[in-house]
């Protein structure tokens, strides 16, 4: 089968781009973007992801607005169309690592948006993840992160929220590969193995500032060691952390990560602190962190999302979309349209912060969660803590 891909010298197989190496059914490739405004006033979750092993697009916005979250998701059959979208929700590449549009169009969820996301300095490209149990393949994929800034408008609550490149930021990534939890659940396979996750203080941080933008992730262990969460090796064993400042014209590695967080009570939700990160040139940079909420990608579809708890990925007929409001004003307790409150199998959520550096103002995703005990700021890695 030919799509308009196939016109571009790209291949990498024998095969046209209706296919991809593997018969895997986790096999997806998308992209994610997040992004809000310095005021605190919207931020946003999106992506739209292909499934070519189930034959599945399916895609989300997900919209927080005065501690309320407003979930559209959508899914189709992929072929024959594999054009970026579905119904009112779709992605433009108008130039590939510079600039790309979200769009979603109205719809009976009242939600909407056209956002052209652009690239400050250069995308974080982050080493092929993988891990193996026993031989079993359970991840491989690869990713690079991109930081930015936004410039058009969100519609949420009957309100349009503009936004300029002078005061917005987007954390983006495209990644592609096998990844478990995506594609459906596996079935008439023996149940398959838990991979080893560092235990400690996970921090996952992507940020623009007007003079840079800088990445750094770790798993912050009891001892104070910060080991990657993203990346393992064959052997199971894990690498440092990782991180970059990332210029317009060149990235230089992070060094040095210290922190100084605070969190709302009984959880491991940041509600503020600081951070400093020193460069392999020598710079020495200090962040304060002010909360600006939190977005659960849950409304997504992922943690087996989706009205049916199959997650995304899954063949839910030609055309299907769904979604709902819920009340996030509590820092990990959901309260749904009907006034249930709701549980989640992970508290991990999407946290967007305000940085102040000296006189410059910028804006952070900024992923924190405790996987474990981490006796320093007495959390338990349990019970949403």
């Amino acid at each position: 089968m030919l799509t308009k891909a196939d016109e571009y010298p790209f291949h990498q197989t024998a095969e046209t781009f209706a296919g991809v190496h593997t018969s895997d059914k986790h096999w997806n490739d998308g992209h994610y973007i997040c992004l809000c405004d310095t005021d605190g006033e919207v931020s946003l979750v999106s992506t739209v992801r292909l499934y070519q092993n189930t034959d599945v697009l399916d895609g989300f916005v997900c919209i927080r607005h005065e501690g309320m979250q407003h979930n559209f998701r959508v899914s189709r059959r992929l072929r024959p169309d594999f054009s970026y979208q579905a119904g009112p929700l779709r992605i433009e590449l108008l130039e590939p690592m510079e600039s790309i549009r979200l769009v979603l169009e109205e719809n009976e969820f009242g939600i909407s948006c056209d956002i052209v996301c652009r690239t400050v300095g250069q995308p974080y490209h982050g080493p092929l993840s993988s891990n193996r149990i026993d031989g079993w393949l359970l991840m491989e994929r690869m990713t690079y992160e991109v930081a930015g800034r936004a410039e058009g408008w969100i519609e949420v609550a009957g309100r349009r929220f503009e936004l300029t490149p002078e005061r917005s930021g987007v954390f983006r990534n495209h990644s592609w590969g096998v990844l478990r939890g995506r594609g459906g659940p596996p079935l008439h396979g023996a149940p398959a193995p838990s991979p080893p996750r560092p235990r400690g203080l996970r921090n996952w941080v992507l940020y623009t500032m007007p003079d840079h933008a800088g990445f750094y992730e770790f798993v912050e262990d009891a001892d104070g060691v910060q080991w990657s969460g993203a990346i393992a090796n064959a052997d199971g064993s894990r690498n440092k952390m990782t991180g970059e400042i990332l210029h317009a014209d060149r990235v230089v590695a992070v060094t040095e990560v210290t922190h100084d967080l605070t969190f709302y009570e009984g959880s491991s939700r940041i509600s503020g602190g600081s951070f400093t990160m020193t460069d392999a040139e020598g710079i020495r940079r200090e962040f304060e962190i002010e909360d600006m909420g939190w977005v659960y990608c849950q409304g997504g579809g992922y943690f087996s999302g989706f009205n049916d708890r199959l997650g995304q990925g899954v063949y839910r007929g030609e055309y299907h979309e769904e979604g709902e409001v819920w009340d996030c004003t509590h820092p990990v307790k959901i309260i749904d349209s009907d006034g249930n409150e709701v549980e989640f199998p992970t508290v991990l959520a999407e946290s967007f912060v305000r940085l102040k550096s000296g006189d410059q103002v910028g804006t952070a995703h900024f992923e924190c969660a405790a996987f474990g005990p981490y006796p320093r700021y007495g959390l338990t890695g349990v019970d949403g803590a």
